[in-house]
């Protein structure tokens, strides 16, 4: 993730004594009023001695969610062309309605040589995904439009932690399978269509991209030498993307990557120095198909070097001041480099570029960090310039007879500058009071993204917004333990769209084309409330209940971000149970 990091840790397999044995498990269910949406889990674990297994599975099943009941866009008296129009579709929003299967197996030991593991998952989701091309509710001549999806993930990890001496030897093998199924962005192919023209598995889907990425890596933790302590290592990756559908999308394409990193650290007290470099050599080999059929243009190769450099000081009891400097890099996708066909759920037309640049990120930020026995908090001011940024730009043109089909997006780079501000402060009050809050403030410009071709604003950047948070938590009473309670207040501030860059940005169109809905959005505040328990029933394990309440006010609004904002309402209340039981 360029300018940020995701760490998925595993759970260690289960253990027990020597000799011994141990089995035990947790039955998990959920129900959430505003979308009709149902789960139930399993999860079984069970060790004898120093090897362990376990296993779970999960189903959900979810009908369309349901918005504020407002006046739609055709229902109103106001038809005025222009941003912040009543939308196309409220209260119930067709075609959101989705069914998941989940499950996952894992089996481990651990002795004095370390430990070792195998897990491996699988995850399903087949949703509709409701489309702005339709008409309103009740129109038997126009109705809604939606599109069925159908997305897999597979995952097969192999890894270890073993010591060697005084080294610690980390190897890591994996394999994903990834699957996008979607039916065509015509309208008439939702999931009962699917269903009924022969099922998810023999369906023709309109887009079929299927992708196995295979990773190979190995760090190594050296032994500290006086106060540096760190990590070699080395990974290569292959991915091999296939394009199976009858609209080719992107075309069929590997991926090679190989990468050798290296991270030392430096306690020098008060100070802690940290710096690690890594270099890339990435290859991307397309097949020609009927749009690209250029040999020269079907090949990228990338050599890059990226680094960073951090320092923390303790600079009294409790406070410490951190900096760091740093540079990233992104390589083009191959949908960034070669797509080139309707993106039927942003309706639109997508072209790529094979002539794009890495994205190269060159960062800075500052840090304030405070741990007291009450109090914790956190001010961070950062900057983030990216070179070669890659965008989807509106061209202002439109595919089809006449320019009346889908407006077309063309990949392509500017030079960015994404400066922002963070902070968050939580203190205990009383024992049984916490509160708390953050807030972020982040801008981000483009060159040549403006009027007069000047700086201009970027595209899909979140709002600004506000946070803060109450915890109760009261002593145990009778068979309650660990109670709490919790109020939690989000306001976001209005957001205008980055003019024709912003995805939908047609619904901001004041010529009244389309004239419903918008891109850019209103500021809002929602409220959230929880309340939960575990419960001492002296049945062995204890069981937890949760009961929250989403959009406490039933806040009629859009978030940013959401994709239906042009055309539909974020989500309204919604009461959410959740029970868990030990055995």
């Amino acid at each position: 993730a360029l300018g940020g990091a995701i760490n998925v840790l595993t759970k260690d397999a289960p253990t027990a004594d020597l000799g011994e044995s141990r089995v035990g498990g947790k039955f998990r269910s959920q129900y959430f009023t505003n979308n009709d949406e149902r789960a139930v889990g399993l999860d079984l674990q069970g060790a004898r001695g120093p090897v362990g297994v376990r296993a779970g599975f999960e189903r959900r099943i979810a009908d369309n969610y349901t918005a504020p009941e407002e006046e739609t866009f055709f229902e109103a008296a106001d038809k005025s062309p222009g941003p912040f129009n009543d939308p196309k579709y409220t209260d119930e929003i067709p075609f959101t309605n989705f069914e998941q299967w989940n499950g996952y197996a894992q089996v481990g030991t651990q002795g004095h040589f370390g430990n070792v593991q195998l897990y491996g998952d699988y995850w399903v989701n087949r949703h509709n995904f409701l489309l702005p091309i339709g008409g309103p509710k009740g129109n038997a001549n126009n109705p809604p439009a939606g599109i069925g999806q159908n997305l897999e993930h597979g995952n097969l990890v192999a890894k270890g932690n073993l010591i060697a001496g005084d080294f610690v030897v980390r190897p890591r093998l994996s394999v994903q399978t990834s699957i996008r199924q979607s039916g065509n962005g015509a309208g008439d192919q939702t999931l009962d269509v699917i269903e009924d023209s022969g099922g998810f598995d023999d369906f023709d889907y309109d887009v079929d991209l299927k992708t196995d990425i295979y990773t190979g890596r190995l760090e190594v933790v050296h032994p500290e030498i006086g106060p540096v302590g760190g990590t070699l290592g080395a990974e290569v990756q292959r991915q091999d993307a296939n394009t199976r559908g009858l609209s080719e999308l992107q075309p069929t394409a590997d991926t090679w990557n190989v990468g050798l990193f290296v991270f030392e650290e430096v306690d020098l007290a008060p100070w802690t120095f940290n710096a690690g470099v890594r270099g890339d050599v990435r290859t991307i080999d397309a097949e020609p198909n009927d749009r690209t059929t250029d040999p020269d243009a079907l090949e990228n190769d990338h050599l890059t070097l990226s680094g960073a450099l951090g320092a923390n000081v303790k600079v009294a009891d409790g406070i410490a001041l951190a900096t760091n400097l740093s540079s990233g890099f992104r390589a083009p996708s191959i949908f960034e480099l070669y797509t080139n066909g309707v993106h039927g759920g942003v309706a639109a037309f997508q072209v790529g570029d094979p002539d794009l640049d890495p994205e190269r990120a060159y960062s800075a930020d500052v840090s304030v960090r405070v741990r007291r026995d009450r109090l914790t908090a956190e001010v961070t001011g950062y900057v983030n310039a990216i070179n070669d940024y890659i965008f989807l730009e509106n061209t202002n043109e439109n595919r089809g007879p006449n320019g009346n089909g889908r407006p077309i997006y063309e990949a392509s780079q500017t030079d960015a500058v994404i400066p922002g501000i963070e902070a968050k402060v939580e203190t205990q009050v009383r024992p049984w009071l916490h509160v708390g809050g953050q807030a972020a403030v982040l801008w981000g410009t483009g060159d040549g993204l403006g009027d007069s071709r000047g700086d201009g604003d970027l595209p899909l950047l979140p709002t600004d917004n506000v946070e803060g948070f109450v915890h109760l938590t009261p002593d145990d009473r009778g068979p309650l333990r660990s109670p709490r309670v919790e109020l939690h207040l989000k306001h976001g501030f209005d957001k205008d769209a980055a003019g024709t860059l912003e995805p939908f940005s047609q619904f901001d169109n004041t010529s009244g084309k389309p004239p419903f809905g918008t891109a850019s959005t209103k500021a809002y505040t929602t409220v959230d409330a929880s309340i939960e328990s575990r419960f001492a029933l002296g049945l062995g394990g204890e069981p937890s209940l949760r009961v929250a309440m989403r959009n406490v006010f039933d806040t009629t609004y859009r978030n940013f971000l959401d994709t239906y904002k042009g055309y539909a309402l974020s989500p309204g209340r919604d009461v959410q149970l959740s029970l868990s039981v030990p055995f």
